[in-house]
């Protein structure tokens, strides 16, 4: 199922990857169940300086280079999400100052246990240089080839915020 992302859904993610920026930024979009639509962005709060100053031997990045969702935000969303039938189509975060890519540890948080726990989930990736953002894929888990599949929505542009 092939996921259909507004122009607006996409800038309020991008507004979001600026606005955090020089920090990986987090959140979530939702749609309806059995639908390919993404319709509503939830930015959820990046705990990973939080983790990182209690624990930097487990947690050894901070939050320019990981994100670490808040769980307590996350839970919310999906269970407002779950009572309108509701369900989280994408997670989005930004990589400040690097390029657009799904990297290893993007796969290994997608893929605990070498297959997504849900293969229908999308994962969206901001490439942010200087506060603003300079590209953004969609990455699709491929039953075939065992592997992530980009599609890129948006390269080389600067976005304009009022």
């Amino acid at each position: 199922m092939k996921l259909q992302i507004s122009s607006y859904v996409l800038d309020m993610m991008i507004y979001h990857a600026e606005k955090d920026y020089p920090e990986e930024t987090c959140g979530v979009v939702i749609g309806p169940k059995g639908k390919s639509k993404a319709i509503g962005v939830f930015p959820i709060k990046n705990i990973q300086n939080d983790l990182h100053q209690k624990d930097p031997k487990q947690y050894s990045r901070d939050a320019k280079t990981a994100y670490f969702m808040d769980p307590t935000q996350l839970r919310i969303v999906e269970k407002e999400a779950a009572k309108k039938n509701f369900e989280i189509k994408i997670i989005y975060h930004s990589h400040p100052d690097h390029g657009v890519y799904f990297s290893e540890e993007d796969k290994a948080m997608a893929c605990p246990w070498g297959e997504p726990n849900d293969p229908n989930l999308a994962w969206l990736v901001i490439g942010v240089a200087q506060a603003k953002a300079n590209g953004a894929s969609l990455f699709y888990w491929d039953e075939e080839k065992k592997d992530f599949l980009e599609k890129n929505l948006k390269q080389n542009f600067r976005s304009e915020r009022i």
